[in-house]
């Protein structure tokens, strides 16, 4: 087996290419990359190499440096290179690798094996880059790599942190609201923005000294992080602690607050991890240390069993000077880390200004009370799964209401290519009765009358519901204006594939009766004083069936949809699409747009 890299490469991708080496038939080991000290000869180098381990007690870090600090860096950034000559001291590579498990028997595959190729068969890429986040996910410190030439460094690399921030040679890193995933992050935005929200009279009291001490100038940085856990402790009820590095594999936040499983899955809960910098401005953005000691934390080996069971659920906070940030962060494939809150200004600086501090007063309150939520999460919600949970890639919120019922509902997979990270449309199906298949879709708005009209006509699949995400409780409140809408599955393939799987190929046509058909399903929409805003070829679905194509074309993706001369274009248009003329972000979704893009369609021109 040969394990090829470029010296162009990531040094993570030494570690990438070796743990593939062992797939299928091996679960990938935990690799860890050293450089040592003193080149090794290229003749005999492998009895030198044993001399020196013996010499070092079987100890690595002896002789040799972790390269877990430069796995951001180019290859040819860590190792020189000189290959003309057999004696010269070229660069020497020292992977420890555990030893792999194997999935399966001589001739044949266990049941833990067939769960994960189902698991990889169904969640596409996401499997994949979660590995590639447990082997390689962020090393060395988060003071360092939330510098900005190193957090450049890292966000171009194999692993980026979705949050907002990229290169600008590198694709975005969006993703899919947190707020939608867990309860915890819902609850804690509603009830910070409820000013209805009831406040005991001692907590406000504890928030107004909270106020007092942050505004007092601290330089001196271990005293204010002493008094800060002090602080927080006693406003959240809860203890927060300063860790203690363990190992040089595992850097720690300022402040953690966890819940160690006793039971399988076990492995360490952080509920909330907190970076506190003197001042704002000082050594980096803390929220951006906190994201790095967040992934670093659900990346270590030794909670390998408890981030295969979840999506790691943890609140990230970042405290500098007198202002506080406070964000939600979840693993699917690579670690989402999204703020839930502006920076606040924490310091008592106004006279007369009691509803500011109540404003912060709800902040701490939401806080704590989703804290304990999600500590009940970890407590009794989460299942052990071997070898990896399918559900840890998909949202909590299950449920919705149809045709007057309470429907529950698992989801099957995701149904948008790209990054599935930001995907927002799933196949679903119900978990009771026939368990018909569904299509859970999150949107922040929806032509829910167009739909439905279009629906009326057979020309769209049924909408079921539409409604809030969650169902009760305070995150019923907390995703704004974000809703869950639930249609029917239609079996079939969209226009674009029709069109490129036809015998022609690329010079092929659409099925006769396609064009007409999306004709008609647009003038419905005008007569009605509606538009579409988005009728392209991958927005034409065409069922399955032996009945006449265009009896069974139907249209998709209202999102846009909605009254003439009122929807406008969402912000952030793609900008690979040929959009008609006058389509701009924001700009108001006219008649005339549908109707250049429905002849397009006609004339399977690409949009």
């Amino acid at each position: 087996m040969v394990a090829e890299v470029r010296s162009d490469d990531f040094v993570a991708g030494i570690a990438t290419a070796l743990s593939r080496m062992f797939e299928p038939w091996f679960i990938p080991p935990d690799i860890s990359l050293w450089k040592p000290h003193e080149s090794i000869p290229k003749s005999g180098g492998y009895q030198h190499f044993l001399s020196l381990c013996k010499k070092h007690g079987g100890d690595l870090n002896g002789f040799c440096d972790n390269l877990a600090e430069q796995r951001g860096d180019r290859i040819s950034e860590v190792f020189s290179f000189d290959r003309h000559s057999r004696t010269a001291r070229g660069p020497t590579l020292v992977a420890s690798i555990t030893e792999p498990v194997r999935l399966g028997k001589a001739h044949g595959a266990t049941g833990d094996e067939d769960e994960c190729q189902e698991a990889q068969d169904s969640v596409g890429g996401l499997t994949k880059e979660f590995r590639k986040f447990q082997l390689t996910g962020p090393s060395g410190s988060p003071s360092q790599n939330c510098k900005p030439h190193n957090y450049l460094k890292y966000q171009r690399g194999p692993i980026p942190i979705l949050d907002g921030r990229y290169a600008a040679d590198t694709p975005t890193t969006i993703a899919h609201p947190v707020e939608d995933f867990h309860y915890a992050f819902a609850s804690f935005v509603a009830e910070y923005r409820d000013e209805n929200t009831q406040l005991p009279e001692e907590f406000v009291r504890k928030v107004g000294a909270l106020m007092d001490a942050v505004s007092v100038i601290d330089t001196d940085g271990s005293h204010r992080e002493s008094d800060t856990r002090a602080l927080l402790s006693n406003l959240l009820a809860v203890a927060f602690g300063r860790p203690v590095n363990s190992t040089r594999m595992w850097f720690s936040a300022d402040h953690l607050l966890n819940y160690r499983r006793e039971d399988s899955p076990l492995g360490v809960a952080a509920l909330a991890i907190i970076e506190e910098h003197i001042e704002l401005g000082v050594s980096g953005d803390g929220s951006v240390q906190g994201s790095f000691s967040y992934a670093q934390h659900w990346a270590h080996l030794s909670q390998k069993a408890l981030s295969k069971a979840c999506f790691c659920p943890s609140f990230v906070i970042a405290i500098a000077g007198p202002y506080i940030v406070i964000c939600g962060a979840i693993v699917l494939g690579r670690p989402v880390v999204q703020r839930l809150t502006d920076y606040i200004w924490l310091a008592n600086s106004r006279i007369n200004d009691d509803t500011n501090a109540l404003r912060i007063a709800r902040v701490f309150f939401a806080l704590g009370n989703a804290l304990t939520r999600l500590r009940s999460f970890y407590v009794n919600d989460v299942q052990p799964a071997k070898p990896l949970a399918e559900a840890r890639y998909f949202p909590l919120a299950n449920r919705a209401k149809i045709d007057e019922r309470v429907v529950e509902f698992k989801y099957l997979r995701h149904l948008k290519d790209g990054a599935q990270e930001a995907c927002v449309t799933f196949l679903a199906e119900e978990c009771e009765g026939d368990k018909r298949k569904l299509v859970v879709k999150f949107v922040e708005r929806y032509g829910v009358a167009a739909h439905e009209l279009l629906a009326k006509h057979g020309l769209a699949p049924r909408l079921l519901s539409y409604g809030d995400i969650w169902l009760s409780g305070p995150e019923q409140r907390g995703c704004g204006s974000r809703k869950m809408v639930v249609m029917e599955y239609v079996e079939g393939c969209t226009a674009d594939v029709a069109l490129y799987d036809s015998d022609e190929g690329d010079e092929g046509a659409l099925p006769e009766g396609v064009p007409g058909v999306v004709e008609r399903a647009v003038k419905i929409l005008h007569d009605a004083d509606m538009v579409h805003g988005d009728i392209r070829l991958g927005n034409v679905l065409i069922a399955a069936g032996d009945d006449d194509v265009g009896a069974r074309v139907k249209i998709v993706d209202f999102d846009w949809a909605g009254e003439a001369g009122v929807v406008r274009y969402p912000l952030h248009l793609s900008t690979v699409i040929n959009w008609p003329n006058g389509v701009a972000d924001y700009a108001l979704i006219t008649k005339a747009h549908d109707d250049e893009m429905v002849r397009r369609v006609a004339t399977s021109l690409a949009v």
